[in-house]
């Protein structure tokens, strides 16, 4: 069933508030559609939404399904159950998924994928940075995250090119077109919806190997699962990157500046005849944006761009909203926020944070559902080594029912033992104590976490 969507339509989305259905939410208002949608929780992004003209409903109720409204689109957090989708469907109006409703939109045009368990955000952000130099033919960007070059989740471009964050978790990236692909890392995450490891791995190939006949796909050979799957994927035209000497294209020679964030890198490749031997400098934290840079830095030159103006998008980008975001400065304590909610993203930051303030560490965690909790226990208790205190929050369920054998006592205990730190657990309205106790001048606070923990520490620091 298709959807003409460049008719005017009303349209109601179940969920409205997700950072993936606000942005299609955006963009079927900026051609043209009526929209409307309902959500649970009202915050900056329903309010953002309502300033725009969205009309807003709190709560679901099928009195907000109407016999007028012409498609129901409703993001992958929403039961099948839900009493507005079963109104919807009781009215005979046409229902689609947030990936159904995606993949007609994306069909209009030539599309740029990009997944990965870690860094797809920022890597879809960067290349979205470095694609739209030209305002005359910017393209239409849908990343999980609020780009600071455009202070949004969406671009709107004028121009046939789509960039999408092709997210994994709801196994949306499996019906996406895709003339560039791009795949950043592999890990253990999800397995609530996947059931194993294997099973992940597998829709990540089908992922690789849907991309166009003729198009390309850029994986990070650094990522071992990748790397087992090199010899699976069909796409001729597959382009290596990482620190790997055998990489398509090479990362080596990174340096730290020296008073300033950032580094100096370079990239060593051959690419459609041409050899390369450049040197480039990006202005972010963190080892793991080389990573993302280099990924950006291969499509702009498969879309042709010359190396100068690459090297000049790639200094001049400015990061992604929650992603090692500074915040404020308090009687010479820096605070940060972040959205690192998984292991290895949390080890990455850690690490980033540690070549900017040393070893004087103060972190603010709230990890999200107990399924990712329960299956990742060990590795979540070992990752904080290192580092001055940890305040951990009550874990954010996500909607997840509470494990009757999960014990917070528990918990603290193994990670003083296994990451040799102090913790301790508090609740939102004691951390401004805690830290008043504990932070001292030159300490760097990180809050992080994929709840609401970015409003937690939006309020805190409105405080201080």
């Amino acid at each position: 069933m298709m959807v003409k969507t460049s008719k005017r339509e009303l349209i109601h989305f179940i969920g409205i508030g997700g950072i993936g259905v606000s942005a299609i939410a955006r963009l079927c208002m900026g051609k043209g559609n009526i929209v409307q949608g309902s959500d649970q929780i009202l915050g900056v992004s329903t309010n953002e939404l309502k300033e725009i003209g969205i009309k807003i409903f709190h709560g679901h109720d099928e009195i907000n399904i109407s016999k007028d409204i012409d498609l129901v689109v409703y993001s992958s957090a929403i039961n099948q159950n839900n009493v507005e989708l079963v109104q919807a469907k009781k009215l005979g109006i046409r229902v689609l998924s947030r990936a159904e409703m995606l993949k007609i939109i994306m069909s209009e045009k030539e599309c740029i994928c990009v997944s990965g368990t870690h860094g797809k955000t920022t890597c879809t952000s960067m290349i979205s940075w470095l694609l739209s130099h030209d305002k005359f033919n910017i393209p239409t960007s849908l990343i999980g995250g609020i780009d600071y070059g455009f202070m949004s989740n969406l671009q709107t471009g004028s121009g046939d090119l789509m960039i999408v964050e092709a997210d994994e978790s709801d196994k949306t990236f499996l019906s996406l077109p895709s003339k560039i692909s791009i795949i950043t890392n592999i890990d253990d995450d999800h397995l609530e919806k996947f059931g194993s490891m294997q099973n992940l791995t597998e829709d990540f190939l089908k992922f690789a190997n849907n991309v166009d006949e003729d198009g390309y796909l850029i994986v990070c050979k650094n990522d071992p699962v990748i790397t087992s799957l090199l010899s699976k994927f069909v796409c001729p035209n597959t382009i290596s990157y990482g620190e790997d000497f055998e990489s398509n294209f090479c990362i080596n020679n990174i340096i730290p500046k020296e008073n300033s964030i950032g580094y100096f890198f370079n990239l060593k490749g051959t690419f459609q005849g041409r050899e390369y031997d450049l040197d480039f400098e990006i202005d972010r934290p963190g080892r793991y944006n080389i990573y993302n840079a280099t990924a950006a830095i291969i499509v702009g030159l498969i879309r042709g761009f010359s190396v100068d103006l690459i090297k000049e998008r790639v200094k001049s980008y400015k990061g992604v909203y929650r992603r090692f975001s500074f915040i404020t400065e308090n009687n010479g304590v820096s605070y940060f926020d972040d959205y690192a909610h998984h292991p290895t993203e949390l080890t990455h930051l850690l690490s980033s944070a540690r070549e900017v303030c040393s070893e004087n560490l103060i972190c603010i965690f709230q990890p999200h559902r107990y399924s990712r909790v329960t299956h990742l226990y060990e590795r979540f208790c070992e990752v904080f080594k290192g580092i001055k205190l940890l305040l951990l929050l009550p874990i954010y369920s996500a909607g997840e029912k509470t494990p009757d054998n999960f014990n917070y006592d528990n918990f603290v205990r193994d990670i003083k033992s296994k990451s040799n730190v102090d913790v301790l657990f508090v609740y939102p309205d004691e951390i401004k104590d805690k830290i008043s106790k504990n932070a001292n001048n030159g300490d760097m606070v990180i809050f992080t976490g994929a709840g609401d923990i970015n409003l937690i520490s939006k309020r805190l620091c409105q405080e201080l």
